[in-house]
């Protein structure tokens, strides 16, 4: 018997899932716990991903579309900078927690093409931030851009280890990020 595309689709779909969340744990979860997370037998995950490595890359795959989509939803042209900020920040950390583990190896990953597409809204945002005056126009785009990827970064390690919730670490970020780490006068 031959299984139709849509449940091909739907079985693959349920190991990239069970992949995350595995990965999501623990980085170095061993094949046999994703496919048993997956309800699927080790056979049928190599038929879809022969190796770990093309695992890590369906994953890695998987988390960027995601995240290109939810950027996209968002709507982040027709907010002012600073709100747009805060949507990238919450979306990141609401879609980008589930593939924590392999993101960051993305470009390891992931062509170039793809990451390019889910990064550039981000860089949009950051430009039209400095232009507005919303954002400081004395450091180059790319060191406002690096900043604010590396605390975005830290705050969805801070969702996944659980030190704090999604919420409260987009809050947390926003306000670092705009306002700096300074107390307010």
């Amino acid at each position: 018997m031959v299984k139709s595309d849509a449940g091909m689709q739907r079985t693959r779909s349920a190991i990239l899932d069970a992949a995350a969340r595995a990965l999501g744990r623990r980085p170095d979860a061993a094949i046999a716990e994703i496919a048993d997370e997956a309800g699927v037998g080790r056979a049928t995950l190599y038929r879809h991903f022969p190796t770990r490595e093309s695992l890590l890359r369906g994953v890695a795959e998987a988390g960027m579309a995601e995240l290109a989509e939810a950027f996209a939803a968002a709507n982040l042209d027709e907010l002012p900078a600073d709100r747009a900020i805060t949507r990238i920040i919450a979306v990141y950390l609401r879609n980008g927690a589930k593939y924590a583990a392999v993101i960051s190896q993305a470009d390891q990953f992931c062509d170039a093409a793809d990451i390019e597409r889910a990064g550039q809204p981000i860089r949009e945002v950051i430009a039209r931030g400095i232009r507005d005056k919303v954002l400081r126009d004395d450091l180059h785009e790319d060191i406002v851009l690096a900043m604010f990827s590396a605390i975005v970064e830290r705050a969805l390690w801070l969702t996944v280890g659980e030190v704090t919730t999604p919420e409260e670490a987009t809050e947390a970020a926003v306000t670092i990020f705009l306002n700096g780490a300074r107390q307010p006068s």
